[in-house]
Formats: C-alpha cells, sequence, structure tokens
C-alpha cells in the first residue's frame, strides 16, 4: 500500500512531529477503501484459494501484513502518528468484514474480544479449544497485547468446558524462537549513531525504510523474544503455566512469520518429569505461510546459531529440537541446520482420541516442489497428576 504515490507528500515531511500531526485526507481515505477492498475481492473471489475456502472451514487471526508490514512495532510518533491511525482503521475493517466476517459494531456479539482488538477463543470439537489472539490493533514498541485483554484472555479460558485436553495458541510470530539480540544491538547502534538519515545501499536494498527507521526494526520488535518484549512474555508463559495446572490442558503454541519451519518448547528443568506430567511443558510448532519464500540458508544459519537452551525462570527452560537431522532429499540439512529448515511448508493437526495426544506432521515441500515430506510431532495430553511444583 505503501508504494503508492498518495503517501509521497506525507512521507516527504522531515520534521517527525509534524508528519506525526499530518492530516489523512479524504483523498488518502478514498485510496484507503478502494486498496483493501479490491485486495480481498481478487483473494477472496478471483483465486483457487476463495473458491477452497467455500468448503474448507476456516479461522484467522490478524497478523501485520493483513494491515501493511510490521504495524505496531515502529516509533511512536509513527504509530501515533494521523496516517497510520486512519489508515490501520480501514485495513481492520476489511479484515473483520472477509475474515471475521464481522463488523465493528457487531465483533463483540459475534465473540470477538479485547480492550480494542479482535481475539477469539473457539472449540474445535470437545477436546480441543482454539485461542487466536490479537496481536496487532493494540500492538505498541513496548507493547504486544494490552493487559486488560491478557485479563479477557484468561477469564474465558478459565470458562473452557472440563473436557477439554488441548489449548492451541495461535500466534503469528513465534513465542519459542531463537534470540536476535545481536541484530538488535546492531539496529539499535545505527540508530544511535544518527546513521538513519543516510541512504545507505547495499545489495540494491536501502538500510533504512521509506520512514527513517533501520530497515529490520520493525521485524526485531516484532518478535517476542525482542528485549523490549521478554517481561510481557514471561508474564503470559507464567499465567498460561498456571491454566494449564488448574485445568489439567495441555498448552501447544502455533504461529508462522519466519519463512521456514520447527519446533520447540517450553519445559520443567527437571529432566525426569515426563512432558505427560509436567504442566510447563508447551511446545511450539513454526510453520510459516505455504506460499512465503524462503530466506536464504545464511539467514538460518545466523539464527541456528543462536538456539540455545534459554531460562524462562528458575523453574522453565525453553529450546528448539533437532527435527531435522534428515533433510527432504535424505541428505543432512544445509550447515547442518537441524533446528530450523527453509522450506516452504504447511503443517496437520489430528487427535488420537485413544489416549488423547495431539498428532502433528509439518509437511515440507520436496526438492522438485512435488509433494511434501512429513515430520512428525507428538503432543501428549496433560495427566491428571500432574506435577503441582
Amino acid at each position: 500500500i505503501w508504494q503508492s504515490d498518495i503517501w509521497k507528500p506525507w512521507l516527504s515531511i522531515k520534521d517527525k512531529l509534524v508528519r506525526r500531526d499530518a492530516p489523512f485526507t479524504a483523498e488518502m481515505a478514498a485510496f484507503a477503501d478502494d486498496f483493501y477492498f479490491t485486495h480481498y475481492v481478487k483473494c477472496f473471489f478471483m483465486s483457487k484459494f476463495g473458491d477452497s475456502m467455500t468448503t474448507i472451514p476456516i479461522s484467522t487471526i490478524v497478523d501485520d501484513h493483513d494491515i501493511w508490514d510490521g504495524i505496531g512495532s515502529y516509533p511512536d510518533y509513527l504509530q501515533n502518528s494521523t496516517v497510520f491511525v486512519q489508515l490501520k482503521e480501514y485495513a481492520f475493517k476489511y479484515w473483520r468484514l472477509y475474515q471475521a466476517h464481522t463488523n465493528q459494531s457487531l465483533a463483540r456479539q459475534h465473540g470477538y474480544f479485547g480492550n480494542r482488538g479482535y481475539g477469539w477463543l473457539k472449540n474445535f470439537g470437545p477436546y480441543t479449544a482454539a485461542l487466536g489472539p490479537d496481536t496487532r490493533y493494540e500492538r505498541s514498541l513496548n507493547q504486544i497485547i494490552d493487559p486488560r485483554t491478557y485479563d479477557m484472555i484468561f477469564e474465558r479460558l478459565n470458562g473452557l468446558s472440563p473436557s477439554v485436553r488441548h489449548l492451541v495458541v495461535f500466534l503469528g510470530v513465534p513465542i519459542v524462537y531463537p534470540r536476535l539480540t545481536y541484530i538488535e544491538k546492531t539496529l539499535s547502534g545505527i540508530k544511535s549513531m544518527g546513521l538513519t538519515k543516510l541512504s545507505f545501499i547495499a545489495n540494491k536494498k536501502a538500510l533504512v525504510n521509506i520512514w527513517g527507521e533501520p530497515e529490520l526494526s520493525d521485524d526485531m520488535n516484532d518478535h517476542w523474544t525482542s528485549s523490549v518484549h521478554m517481561e510481557e512474555r514471561k508474564v503470559f508463559i507464567l499465567r498460561l503455566q498456571e491454566f494449564a495446572r488448574i485445568h489439567n490442558v495441555r498448552v501447544t503454541f502455533v504461529a508462522g512469520d519466519v519463512h521456514c519451519c520447527g519446533a520447540g518448547r517450553f519445559a520443567s528443568m527437571n529432566p525426569a518429569l515426563p512432558p505427560e506430567r509436567d504442566y510447563r511443558f508447551m511446545p511450539q510448532i513454526i510453520s510459516s505461510a505455504i506460499m512465503n519464500v524462503p530466506p536464504p540458508n545464511m539467514v538460518i544459519r545466523a539464527v541456528h546459531t543462536s538456539a540455545n537452551t534459554y531460562e524462562l525462570d528458575q523453574l522453565t527452560d525453553e529450546k528448539m529440537y533437532r527435527l531435522f537431522e534428515v533433510d527432504v532429499n535424505g541428505r543432512s540439512p544445509p550447515n547442518n541446520n537441524t533446528k530450523l529448515l527453509a522450506r516452504r511448508n504447511f503443517s496437520s493437526y489430528v487427535e488420537d482420541l485413544s489416549n488423547h495426544s495431539m498428532i502433528v506432521n509439518i509437511h515440507v515441500q520436496n526438492e522438485n516442489n512435488q509433494g511434501t515430506k512429513a515430520y512428525p510431532v507428538t503432543i501428549s495430553a496433560l495427566a491428571p497428576n500432574n506435577n503441582f511444583v
């Protein structure tokens, strides 16, 4: 959307405060309304994707590419600017209509909740519940979800049926993922040195984005593992642990947006405690959008290098699994990157009613683009005598 010439006068305003307060014009409003409407019509009515949705039940969460890249993870002068605020409303208008099948006046009545956003909690049969938090509408540089919305989430979780054995939490970005601290520090250094005012060019791509901020800063701030979100992340996990303990429900995270696939987990530090008795055991399935082009292997290698075991608190640690000992071609993965695989993929989930475990398969595209290879992850239900320590 930002490629249109209609934004050039606004983007050319050098003073950040003047740009923040500049008006959202009638011409901008008309363009925004037409842009989002037209793109939804093309995707939903003029493609195979639209055809599939006439027969396949679908639930979606909102993420930045439904609005624009990195929304919520920019500095306050941009995030609170009149143009950003008003443009976001047009994006959400059509997200509500086409993806949530509601509108602003009926959203709460239709089960969408949040202090200001549009999260949901749904039952996928008697044994599995799915939580889709809105991690965009209320997002700022220092917050992913409003504290009042977290209270709404757990109020609803505490009201789930006693038959529920699994809670699947859908997030845009993985909550278990290698730290990207060294990249954050580099970008912070660039910004502090004032280099964002220069037009560096590297590999024909600008080092800064159209707003004069480091190009990757919004991507780094988007991550739950970003330094600015670590405390919020910790509190969220600890509250989910308490929910799992009290209600005897296994919590699993599903996320993508990193253009690769993998799996990880939170767990108690006690190695003798099996997952079925560990309420702190929370798997993370990473399965990116099916059409996302994978990043270069050098990028995956850089992230893979930082995929260590981390401590959440004194009782819980987190790590990535070595899921990809063998690549789809039968050989070792590039650079022995066994934790993250840079290939297109999708994931499937099946309940095993004999023991209430969940069988997950990450289906990874073959090299010849014909078919997939499945990498299984079995997620056990939480036993009634789960660990209370």
